[in-house]
């Protein structure tokens, strides 16, 4: 065969296993690229696992960096929008060695940020020498960026920043696997935010499981209020009970029994305060402090907080506490006195927003601790108001009331008119 004719025939052979070679290469390139972008999403799955959830700047820095770890790209920011709140706020960005200390705060009227979130799809700025853009941090002027939508439930939640030299970088397949990645982080910032406002919740039961009584508590967290600094004012029954010479005896006693006494006592003291939908104000040292009728009012709080008082004489009578005796003598039961007011006061939160009490202040606060100073062992006196309150309602344990007229008060200029609740036991 003459070797035109060789040539002929052997020319379609190479051009059909050049095209075949071609075709492989392609598949051999599109399948590893899968691997790769496989690879990614497992990785980000599986840092979720050990992620750190306190921390958002430490969590999504570890994101990004994966991520950036296996394309090629010049950086990455992540943005995100402030849970409840029209702000942004930069959380991660892969051109910094370690995680943001703090979020940076964007402004709320960046038009490009909202532009991103509103069309729900992705945007390529292709060449940022004529359009630059500014994550907080770093100005980008010189390659290509895609900026891709973070989100969940139809709504946005925050901005993937992809920086790249080469124009060319972000093809349609770039841009289809970037917002499978971003889906990915979505599920992250969810995780993230379902895991704080779980410790924020528990937070938030514990500060009011303090002061409130369960029913009380549920009530306030189901309506959703927010635990925060500030006062109202409330018109409420205020209760000072305070151990008989607990003071001076607890003197001739080790600390640790006189500490043991103590802790009994409380523990009854104030389950009954929350009984009756009381809020307990404070213990100090032998005494207490409680209040009805804040943060949640009934018609009845005055009698709520008379049958507390009645509740805890009758329990201490029938408490096995006693207070060791000296050689010699018998061991005594504890007994308390109980000054009881109704009045306004400005009833909130006081301290700071990482240590919250919640407490009454007003004049109505200082009477009722007056009144309890004037009672002796087992006696509750009430004011006035509190008695107006009550007068009428069949109390269990109430014989009648003794008027002592105005009694003079430490601190007070005018005298307190004063009722003795006078007990059937």
């Amino acid at each position: 065969m003459p070797p035109e004719c060789q040539e002929k025939d052997y020319n379609p052979i190479i051009r059909e296993r050049d095209v075949f070679k071609k075709q492989f290469l392609t598949i051999q390139n599109k399948y590893e690229n899968k691997i790769q972008e496989l690879s990614i999403l497992k990785e980000l799955g599986e840092t979720l696992r050990s992620a750190d959830f306190h921390n958002k700047n430490i969590l999504f820095w570890h994101q990004i960096k994966i991520v950036i770890k296996h394309m090629a790209l010049s950086g990455i920011s992540l943005i995100l929008t402030e849970e409840n709140r029209d702000e942004y706020e930069l959380v991660a960005n892969s051109y910094n060695e370690e995680p943001l200390l703090h979020p940076v705060r964007l402004s709320s009227e960046n038009k490009f940020l909202k532009n991103i979130i509103k069309q729900k799809r992705s945007i390529i700025i292709k060449d940022l020498s004529k359009q630059p853009f500014f994550n907080g941090i770093n100005t980008f002027n010189k390659g290509a960026m895609c900026f891709v939508p973070i989100m969940h439930n139809n709504n946005g939640i925050g901005v993937l920043c992809l920086h790249a030299t080469n124009l060319h970088r972000f093809n349609n397949n770039a841009k289809h696997f970037f917002s499978i990645v971003a889906d990915q982080i979505a599920t992250a910032i969810i995780l993230f935010r379902l895991y704080n406002n779980m410790l924020k919740e528990e937070n938030r039961r514990y500060i009011l499981s303090r002061f409130f009584s369960k029913g009380i508590t549920e009530t306030i967290l189901n309506q959703g209020e927010k635990l925060k600094l500030g006062g109202e004012r409330k018109n409420v029954t205020i209760l000072f009970a305070d151990l008989c010479g607990f003071t001076s005896m607890s003197e001739k006693l080790d600390q640790e029994e006189v500490l043991n006494i103590l802790n009994r006592y409380f523990s009854f003291a104030i389950p009954i305060v929350f009984e009756f939908d009381g809020t307990l104000d404070k213990l100090m040292g032998d005494g207490m402090m409680a209040f009805f009728g804040a943060p949640i009012s009934h018609i009845d709080d005055p009698a709520r907080a008379l049958k507390m008082a009645i509740r805890l004489i009758s329990a201490l009578k029938k408490s096995d506490i006693r207070i060791p005796g000296q050689t010699g003598e018998l061991s005594s039961r504890l007994k308390v006195s109980v000054g009881i007011n109704t009045g306004e006061v400005v009833a909130g939160y006081l301290g700071s927003e990482d240590h919250l009490n919640y407490t009454v202040i007003g004049d109505a606060v200082n009477i009722a601790q007056r009144l309890q100073t004037l009672a002796n062992s087992n006696e509750i006196f009430i004011s006035r108001s509190t008695y107006s309150a009550i007068k009428d309602t069949r109390i269990d344990g109430v014989k009648g009331f003794t008027h002592l007229k105005g009694q003079k008060v430490k601190g007070r200029h005018k005298t307190v008119d004063t009722y003795r609740v006078e007990l059937t036991f």
